[in-house]
């Protein structure tokens, strides 16, 4: 969620649409949380008590963030300004099953009130749709800006790269042992893993295992590094468990990279299995280790699937396709919506709440 959003201040698209960000969330100790979370509010009824404020665009996981966005979405229609509510999360789902039927009304009623109700697929867009019917629901993918082209005559052949949370959901405890076995037909393989979470367990797990020299835990990776990583790696696997419509998936594809990944969340609407990408059901071991073996030892497939990895994302997932979408959703909720009084001369103004 915090990687869409700072994709459209990059992109140009906040300044476009004059949205000032507010922060409902931080990484921290419960006390920083609730500070944060007051400054927030204070900030948030400032500017709508101030100022023109046109709409309201609220990035929304679940559990807690589901709930800090109702509220401020609550608010922001006190001030008779209109909402646009954005599902990110990839649990959404067993979040609301779990609820008791008096929250599960409340979440209902919450994605019923938006005038816009964003998600990420349209698998997201049935399930939304059946648990809140009067909801208005369009489907707007993330995406990314499409990179130059990669050397791909510059890879190696045998370097596989993660880039996500270490930890169960992301599927990094199934592919540390089927990466074991991809040695076994592969004993050149390579498997880079970036990113925090629970370093210290997998790195157990590896030297269990006897693949220290196979695996390299290579911590948080951004910016140039992240590129550079993409653009030299030959695979790029992604074994979740829940998902919505990863953005790490999303820029493998741009860099011409074939995916290995699984049929959870958005992702079978994003890649077809066999055509330019390989899907697996999430904790099947045995099939992710033949995917990446597969791949591994067959350099046409890779190339071929890569590039139409590519094509994909040109076609469908590019910042090209999707910012113009969302610049049309913005003007069609600010044209629509009440808006609060007049309050200064300049444009209306997003006001994006974000954590």
């Amino acid at each position: 969620m915090r990687s869409v959003v700072e994709a459209y201040d990059r992109d140009g698209f906040l300044e476009q649409e004059h949205v000032e960000r507010v922060a409902s969330y931080v990484d921290g100790s419960f006390a920083q949380k609730q500070w944060v979370l007051v400054k927030g509010l204070a900030r948030f009824i400032h500017l709508l008590a101030t100022r023109r404020v046109g709409l309201v665009h609220c990035h929304s996981a679940m559990r807690g963030s589901f709930w800090r966005k109702g509220l401020f979405a609550s608010i922001a229609r006190l001030f008779r300004v209109p909402v646009i509510l954005h599902l990110h999360g990839s649990e959404f789902k067993p979040f609301y099953q779990s609820q008791p039927g008096f929250l599960k009304g409340r979440i209902r009623h919450n994605l019923e009130r938006a005038d816009k109700l964003l998600v990420l697929s349209e698998s997201w867009q049935q399930f939304v749709g059946s648990i809140a019917p009067a909801a208005h629901i369009e489907v707007v993918p993330n995406y990314v800006p499409l990179p130059p082209l990669p050397d791909i005559s510059a890879r190696a052949g045998n370097q596989v790269l993660f880039l996500g949370l270490v930890g169960d959901r992301k599927g990094v405890f199934d592919l540390i042992p089927a990466f074991a076995e991809v040695r076994k037909q592969h004993p050149d393989a390579h498997l880079v893993i970036g990113g925090n979470g629970e370093i210290d367990r997998a790195a157990a797990l590896i030297a269990e295992l006897g693949m220290e020299d196979a695996i390299t835990l290579a911590g948080w990776i951004d910016g140039d590094a992240k590129a550079e990583l993409l653009a030299k790696s030959d695979i790029y696997v992604l074994p979740s468990h829940n998902e919505g419509l990863p953005m790490s998936v999303l820029e493998a594809m741009a860099m011409h990279q074939p995916v290995v990944t699984t049929r959870v969340g958005g992702i079978p609407e994003l890649i077809t299995d066999g055509a330019d990408g390989l899907l697996i059901e999430a904790g099947d071991c045995a099939a992710l280790t033949e995917a990446l073996s597969t791949l591994l030892g067959d350099a046409a497939r890779r190339t071929e699937l890569g590039r139409a990895a590519r094509a994909r994302i040109e076609a469908r997932y590019s910042d090209r396709v999707i910012l113009p979408q969302l610049h049309a959703i913005y003007r069609a909720c600010t044209r629509h919506g009440a808006t609060s009084p007049l309050k200064s001369s300049p444009p209306p103004r997003a006001d994006e709440v974000n954590g």
